[in-house]
């Protein structure tokens, strides 16, 4: 089997982590972090280019181009092999973990003898990191949080990243001669935002066996001591064999949800279903869609809402908190406006960072007037799209927005977002947010926990109270797309549905691609049981138009 882009993806990125360990030049990993996610976006197959086609990739060139010919051949490459024998494997293990990073790993490995995380635990609980040089107590503490909370989500996977392993798996099954019906089920059915396997339903061809099929796809998938695995992340795979295909919709929607919604099903009414349709209807309840069935509220939820008002991606009519050069994104205005054109969409908001954020190279007032002009020239140019002026504004730490009123009344909405000073207790963040909340200029609040999936728990907050306090101010929620985010948690949604809370999906995008991540926030949003008529960036531009206005003047 050729190495496919994901394969070849997965070794710059490996070797950028190792050259944070054994190069002191610091461009270097980078330029191989940005390899890997150049390599990651290229639909054509790079194993069946030859060396002058790589080399013509921008962002590839000679040097790589001949990494990647000897990762076709071989597997691997020398410079990578070499740097594996150097490493102790539990070292890459510990630059995974959010706040250490290559350098701190690098001097804990030198200095103390660090070699994986359960040895810079025991070092911290030894107190030995107080005397290493750049650390000190309260490092040794924050470090300790880090690794529970690694532990905490250790054989845990994003969705968004399993489910594109979960799409290569059912791509190659379901157009396969032995198969007659395969279906995602479980977590990935549901879309948890975060999961720990991928399950399948299979129904086979007569006489035909499951483990000859998944020989034929070893590129991406595994079979290993513990069972199957993906290639690319190693996330477990299991499958479940239906043997009589008039059992088919019974055993998808029994392999769909948790435990605690299956106990609203009896079992006998799953028999002979035509559809997952008619099994709820059997049991006098609402239909309640895939992703809603953990066992919880949806059934309250659902109570005189239909199934098809729930959002939907196509609903979609703008992409709202968008980032470009002007602050710390990677595309122009103008390649970002013009990419969400292309998408069939009205309109786009752009909020690069607000002027305290320094560090994202957030904008003074005289480049928020530099970018005014420019949105006014393109939005001649490009009508009848629209850009709306926005921006992301810090809300600092006595819960301030980051400009005065002259500025702030320039722009046609504005997301208040935390980006700082994040290990506040609870009384402390709720005095933040509210503040911000109450601020007239206050559009959108994003992100509302500053929670990286997996990475970093979010600032505590009094959930209730800060829905309590959208609703009573008409400030939108935002539901931040970024599948490392999808913050504010979906467990909330029905809880502010009642409130009358109005959300916007929006990607945070930070170069164009990532306007996409929209659809992640879609699959949250549904999960919530969020109908379309309650999200923002639904409305036509008139309308959203209409809404800024309104909200500007005290009238939403």
């Amino acid at each position: 089997m050729p190495v496919t882009n994901r394969q070849i993806a997965k070794l710059f990125t490996l070797a950028a982590t190792l050259l944070e360990l054994h190069e002191d030049n610091p461009f270097k990993p980078k330029a191989y972090e940005n390899a890997a996610f150049i390599v990651r976006q290229i639909p054509e197959p790079l194993a069946l280019m030859d060396e002058a086609q790589l080399e013509s990739i921008n962002g590839i060139g000679k040097t790589l181009s001949k990494k990647i010919l000897q990762i076709c051949q071989t597997g691997s490459y020398e410079e990578l092999d070499k740097m594996l024998q150097l490493t102790p494997p539990g070292l890459i293990e510990l630059i995974g973990i959010k706040g250490l990073g290559g350098k701190k790993v690098k001097t804990l490995w030198q200095t103390i003898g660090v070699t994986s995380p359960e040895d810079l635990l025991q070092a911290c609980l030894d107190n030995k990191l107080v005397d290493v040089k750049g650390f000190g107590k309260k490092t040794q503490d924050n470090v300790i949080e880090l690794i529970h909370f690694y532990y905490e989500s250790r054989n845990k996977y994003l969705y968004a990243e399993a489910e594109s392993e979960m799409n290569d798996i059912l791509h190659h099954l379901e157009n396969h001669d032995s198969v007659n019906r395969i279906a995602y089920v479980g977590e990935m059915r549901r879309k948890m935002p975060v999961v720990v396997q991928i399950d399948f339903l299979i129904h086979l061809k007569s006489g035909k066996n499951l483990k000859d099929l998944i020989k034929e796809a070893e590129e991406i998938i595994l079979i290993t001591d513990e069972g199957y695995r993906t290639a690319y992340m190693n996330i477990p795979v299991f499958f479940t064999a239906v043997a009589d295909e008039k059992d088919w919709v019974k055993q998808l929607m029994f392999t769909t949800g948790t435990p605690e919604h299956l106990a609203l099903i009896k079992n006998e009414t799953a028999e002979g279903a035509a559809n997952e349709e008619e099994i709820y209807k059997r049991n006098g309840l609402p239909y309640i869609i895939p992703e809603m069935r953990e066992g919880r509220d949806e059934v309250e939820a659902m109570q005189g809402i239909k199934s098809e008002d729930i959002i939907k991606l196509e609903d979609i009519k703008g992409c709202l908190h968008n980032h470009s050069t002007y602050s710390d994104g990677a595309k122009t205005l103008t390649e970002m406006a013009e990419y969400c054109r292309g998408m069939g969409l009205q309109y786009f908001g752009i909020c690069d960072h607000s002027q305290t954020a320094v560090y994202a190279n957030g904008l003074k007032p005289n480049r928020v007037l530099a970018q005014s002009k420019e949105i006014a020239k393109l939005n001649e140019t490009m009508a009848p799209f629209r850009i709306f002026k926005g921006i992301e504004s810090d809300i600092l730490n006595d819960g301030s927005l980051d400009y005065d009123e002259n500025i702030l009344k320039q722009f046609d909405f504005v997301v208040a977002s935390v980006h700082s000073n994040l290990k506040m207790k609870e009384a402390d963040a709720n005095k933040r947010l509210l503040k911000a909340i109450e601020n007239p200029y206050t559009t959108i609040l994003g992100h509302m926990t500053a929670r990286l999936l997996l990475t970093r728990a979010g600032f505590p907050v009094d959930h209730k109270l800060i829905i309590d306090a959208c609703a009573a101010n008409n400030v939108v929620i935002e539901i931040n797309a970024n599948p490392k985010r999808l913050d504010m948690d979906w467990l909330w949604y029905t809880y502010a549905m009642k409130k009358g809370i109005m959300f916007s999906i929006n990607p945070d995008a930070h170069e164009t691609t990532e306007m996409h991540n929209m659809y992640f926030g879609v699959c949250v949003a549904r999960k919530g049981g969020i109908t379309n008529n309650r999200v923002l960036n639904t409305l036509s531009t008139e309308e959203i138009e209409s809404f800024f206005n309104r909200k500007k003047a005290g009238l939403s």
